[in-house]
């Protein structure tokens, strides 16, 4: 929560062994909602798991079963992680038998992985949206119409189609498309070739840095194409994970292609757009966002909470930080020796681990 934990929180008292009170200033929603993201100790010590897996000790590529679980010990009792050089490496491991798991699955091998008749795939809707994150020292996207021409230029739905293979949805702002808070009547961006026109006079031209990754290239591609139509002139630079992360730093660039979480909290929007909220890759503020996400933030009910989003999506619309493009799909695939507990709503399917069983001789011969 950066400062703002010291503006909310009164302070926290242990109250027995597994209660904890937590005293506040002030309402503070995403008090609640940062109990989301990983909780880890100071530096220096001693490693703790509280869910259904922790790391075994000395090893850096195992994990154990947590046997104080609150929801009780899982049945598979211990987890060994393998890297491999690439996908396709890894994929054909799978399907000979000699793995258990691949914890994802991109786009390009999903549909062929599909077909096995040894192996079930679980798709789900990743908590993170590419964005093309304007720079604050591009004099270019200097004017908010502009930024908002150039969200109104891109037609989304074909990017999901012709780049995910429709393993995607299109983005409509900051908010997580499926969030309780996002009402049907809420501002949204999207494709506006009639707002778009105005950008063929402004002949704009910009650099967008873009991670040497096949699907970074391809939606990079499509952004510059459909810009192109619109005569923008997007020129793709293709650098290393590293360089992105040294020029989000160092604020020296005009433009970044990402993939940013967004999901599945409206915390973690806060932590994006705030700007004193802590965040490695930080788009540029103001103070409209700020005062939406406050509302947000201390809300005292629910119809304040949903107004809260409703008013951060309007901002966000008035004056985008970022051109939002699409929610990507991923999918984890696991050899049927295994009976998985598929997770709800289509939710990622690690979130029922701790329920998975090995199956036996007769139900997986049932199976064939």
């Amino acid at each position: 929560m950066g400062p703002t934990f010291q503006e909310d929180v009164d302070k926290i008292v242990a109250l027995d062994d597994t209660q904890v009170q937590i005293q506040l200033r002030q309402p503070s929603h995403f008090l609640l909602e940062a109990l989301e993201t990983a909780i880890r100790k100071p530096a220096g010590k001693t490693t703790l798991g509280t869910g259904p897996y922790e790391p075994e000790a000395d090893s850096s590529s195992q994990l154990e079963s947590n046997k104080n679980y609150y929801l009780g010990r899982p049945t598979i009792e211990r987890i060994v992680t393998q890297t491999y050089p690439t996908i396709r490496t890894a994929w054909a491991e799978l399907l000979r038998g000699n793995l258990d798991m691949l914890y994802e699955v991109n786009i390009d091998a999903l549909d062929s992985l599909q077909r096995s008749s040894n192996v079930s795939v679980f798709s789900y809707l990743r908590h993170y949206q590419y964005v093309i994150m304007f720079g604050d020292r591009a004099p270019v996207f200097k004017a908010p119409s502009v930024r908002r021409e150039l969200n109104a230029a891109l037609d989304r739905d074909a990017i999901v189609r012709d780049v995910l293979n429709g393993h995607g949805i299109p983005s409509i702002g900051p908010v997580p498309p499926q969030h309780w808070a996002l009402e049907k009547f809420a501002p949204r961006i999207g494709f506006n070739p009639i707002l778009a026109k105005s950008l063929a006079a402004r002949r704009l031209r910009f650099t967008c840095l873009v991670a040497a990754d096949s699907l970074y290239e391809r939606i990079a591609l499509a952004v510059k194409q459909q810009l192109a139509a619109a005569s923008v002139d997007m020129q793709v630079q293709e650098v290393t994970q590293d360089q992105i992360i040294q020029a989000g730093h160092s604020r020296s660039y005009e433009a970044l292609l990402i993939d940013v979480v967004s999901g599945p909290s409206m915390f973690r929007s806060f932590r994006h757009f705030y700007s004193k909220a802590p965040f490695d890759l930080k788009p540029v503020g103001n103070a409209a966002i700020d005062n939406t996400l406050d509302r947000i933030r201390h809300a005292s009910s629910d119809d304040e909470y949903t107004r809260g989003v409703t008013a951060f999506q309007q901002a966000i619309v008035d004056d985008p930080p970022e051109v939002f493009l699409v929610w990507a799909e991923r999918a984890r695939a696991v050899s049927r020796r295994f009976d998985v507990s598929e997770a709800e709503g289509g939710r990622d399917v690690l979130n029922t681990l701790r329920l998975w069983r090995p199956v036996t001789v007769q139900q997986l011969a049932s199976r064939n």
